[in-house]
Parts: C-alpha cells; structure tokens; sequence
C-alpha cells in the first residue's frame, strides 16, 4: 500500500480511533471498548517457510483489551487496498501465531482480526476458507473436519451511512468524506489529530488540499482555534479563489508584457530598454524578461 498504508496506520494507531473502530463495527456502536484500555501488541510473528528458514509477517496495528491488569482480547486492524484472495491465510496465520505463544504462556485471550479495505475495486474473494477451497475437490466427509476461518472485511469506502453515524472520533470525518464524494457535506465535528486525519485523506484521495494547507490549519489550532470539516473546506475554497485571482492578474499582466514588447520591437527601441521597462513596470522577473523580449524579437 505504500503511504496510503503507512498514513493509515497513523490514523489507526491512535487509541480514540482503534477504540471506534471496534465499537462501530464490532460492538455496532455500543462504547464497550475505552481508549484508556487499550495497549499495544506486537504486529511481528514467525512462521517456518518450506525449506525450513524462519520468516516474519507483520500485521498493521494490533491493541490489547485490559482489564485489572490482564488482557482480555487482542484486537487487529488489516489494512487493503487491492483484493487479496490469500488474505484468509495471512489471518490463519496471523491468529494461530497469537494462540500459539499463549500455549506456553498463563494467559489465554481471544484475537479478533479486522480487514478494513480502502480500495475502489470490488472485493469478489471469498469471505471464509470455505469458500476459498471451494474449487477443490475434497471427499464429502472431510468437509466436517476443516476448521472454518472468517473473513471480516469492510468496504471502508462504501460504508452505508447507517453505520458511519456509528463512529465518533476522527474516522466519520474519513468515511464520510470517501462515501458521499461529490455530495459531501462538511460537518461542524472537531477533528481532534489533525495531521493524521489531512495525511489520511491525502493518501486515500490524493487530493493535495489536505496537506497544502495543513500548516496554516495547525496554526490555528494551535491558537486555541477549532477544526472541523466545514471550516477546513471554506478555507481551501477562498485560498483557491484567491490564487485562482492572482493566477489570472499574473496571466493579464504577461499578455500586457508581452504586447509592449511586440510594441516596442517595431520601434526598434533598445533591448535594455525593452528589459528594464519589463522588471520596472509589469514587475517581471530577468528570466521573464529575457524570455519575453526573445519571443517579441523572433
């Protein structure tokens, strides 16, 4: 995924997001999970490969539930931006190395893996390992005995409303934003991590609004100043009116440069003169000038 998967596990790292992210899809919007009791896990575990060698997977941001001191869940976020059929086996993996270092630990807990997918693509893979192997040819009996593994994936940018109105921290402003495209309307909710949140929608939209202007919203909020949808995007709008404004002044001006310079050409006035009056009245820059006087004299 490259920046799109290193700004999601910014945004994704912090405990108020990974907190709502498990409450709005996992608990369906019941708060049962507190970002004061979540702590980091580790994303790295080993695997043998076929000639014998250890390997490492890495997952992309994983959090312990506690309670009185001991871990009651773990929780994994999987981020996706292309379809990936073998998913289902990096989970298997992933969570059988989890249930594997509990065996010759004390604590034993649950792990709930979560593929939150930012593509636009249709995600046709199949869901459980059922599906998965279904093109095999396996005896019918045999059909019992294979342990099923599910996948949890969610279409981030597809969400229906009814559950994006479930989250509650920066993540409604990202998946609002993806779902309603051209329609969006910008909301007055106070967007708390600012750079994450800009970086976020750089990295999934490309647009370079988020982070053009990200410095002069981080000023503001450094002020004591408020954040919110609605205020970043009437800023971008007036910066865009405004530039917009001076890119056509600027235009104007270079049109009205380069007719004194045809101008002047014809009256075979001096070069210097044709220079100097360029950087003195129309304000161009030597390279400018050069540039335009080459052009009016060819």
């Amino acid at each position: 995924m490259g920046q799109k998967d290193l700004a999601a596990k910014q945004f994704e790292r912090s405990p108020e997001v990974f907190a709502d992210i498990i409450n709005a899809l996992v608990f369906e919007g019941e708060q049962l999970v507190f970002p004061g009791d979540l702590q980091s896990a580790p994303t790295e575990s080993l695997y043998p490969a076929a000639n014998g060698s250890l390997h490492n997977q890495y997952n992309d941001v994983s959090k312990y539930e506690m309670r009185n001191g001991r871990i009651i869940l773990q929780y994994t976020l999987e981020n996706q931006s292309t379809p990936d059929y073998k998913i289902l086996l990096r989970k298997a993996g992933y969570e059988g190395a989890i249930y594997r270092q509990q065996y010759e630990g004390r604590e034993t807990f649950p792990a709930i893996t979560l593929v939150l997918y930012w593509g636009e693509a249709a995600w046709n893979a199949g869901k459980d390992l059922y599906q998965f192997f279904r093109g095999k040819k396996i005896h019918g009996k045999a059909g019992k005995y294979i342990d099923n593994v599910c996948l949890h994936m969610y279409s981030m940018r597809n969400l229906p409303e009814e559950i994006r109105r479930r989250f509650q921290s920066d993540m409604r402003v990202v998946v609002d934003y993806l779902a309603e495209g051209e329609q969006y309307i910008p909301t007055e909710q106070r967007i708390v991590d600012l750079e994450a949140t800009m970086r976020m929608l750089y990295a999934l939209t490309g647009e370079t609004n988020f982070i053009d202007y990200m410095h002069l919203l981080q000023k503001r909020q450094e002020e004591g100043g408020e954040i919110t949808m609605g205020y970043a995007v009437s800023m971008y709008v007036e910066r865009g009116r405004q530039e917009g404004k001076q890119q056509g002044m600027q235009e104007e001006r270079i049109r009205s440069a380069a007719a004194f310079v045809k101008e002047t050409v014809m009256q075979k006035q001096s070069k210097e003169y044709i220079l100097g009056m360029l950087q003195t009245c129309f304000q161009l820059k030597a390279e400018e000038a050069d540039d335009l006087y080459r052009k009016g004299y060819e």
